[in-house]
């Protein structure tokens, strides 16, 4: 037992006097190590050595497998309106449709009109209007005038439109007055008197009229002496002819 002792007082002396590397056990103190001898626990104190060479890079791990996918974000703000692209090339044609029924037949338009003149003067009483009668027809669409009566008759009810002129004899102070009349009611009127020379004046009048089936229409020479003038030249006319069928 006295030599035990006295060996390791031995060993703590000499480890003192000459640091030396622990290869034992560091301890949690700087400087410090454990080796054990005979199965005894010895402690030696010795300065840290120099720093080591730093070791080259080990080699690259396995890479590790894919995490969780995260919990989607909160929907971000529309950005702005981008600016409006080129325009496209125009694409093919499309192929043709197929044929589709074939609708019915447009009636056919109605045509009434009517043209007719005067060849000889005309007079008037003094206390009654004349119905001035065209002795020539020159056109008769519908058959609605009639020149024994010289009154036009609507065949087809709608808006017609007519138009009629005069002319006074070739002396001085001579005068007409003409009315265009729809079943006796007056419509619109024309006058013209000559100055104190020989001369011819002439004037037209017209108007637009909205007549049902059997309605007439014709001119008056008024009452009064009035006279129109008139020759092979056909200076005296009266014109009508459906304008529609439509309601007013």
């Amino acid at each position: 037992m006295g030599q035990t002792g006295v060996l390791v007082a031995v060993l703590v002396v000499l480890g003192s006097m000459t640091p030396q590397p622990c290869a034992g056990e560091v301890t949690a103190e700087e400087g410090s190590c454990s080796r054990v001898y005979n199965d005894q626990n010895i402690t030696v104190l010795a300065t840290p050595g120099p720093a080591g060479h730093k070791g080259n890079m080990g080699a690259r791990g396995h890479q590790g497998k894919p995490g969780d996918r995260g919990v989607p974000g909160d929907l971000g703000e529309q950005g702005p309106t981008g600016p409006t692209g080129e325009k496209g090339d125009t694409g093919e044609r499309g192929p043709a449709g197929e044929t589709g029924t074939p609708g019915e037949d447009a009636p056919a338009p109605t045509v009434v009109a009517f043209s007719v003149a005067r060849t000889n003067e005309m007079v008037s009483s003094e206390s009654s209007n004349k119905v001035v009668t065209y002795n020539v027809v020159i056109t008769n669409l519908g058959e609605g005038y009639d020149r024994s009566t010289g009154k036009f008759t609507a065949t087809v009810a709608g808006t017609y439109f007519f138009t009629f002129n005069g002319i006074t004899f070739f002396l001085d102070d001579a005068s007409y007055y003409l009315r265009l009349v729809k079943g006796g009611e007056f419509v619109v009127g024309l006058y013209e008197k000559n100055g104190p020379f020989d001369e011819h004046q002439a004037s037209s009048n017209n108007a637009i009229v909205r007549l049902e089936v059997g309605e007439q229409v014709w001119v008056e020479l008024g009452k009064g002496g009035h006279g129109l003038h008139s020759a092979y030249h056909r200076y005296l006319t009266f014109n009508g002819f459906l304008i529609g069928t439509g309601q007013e």
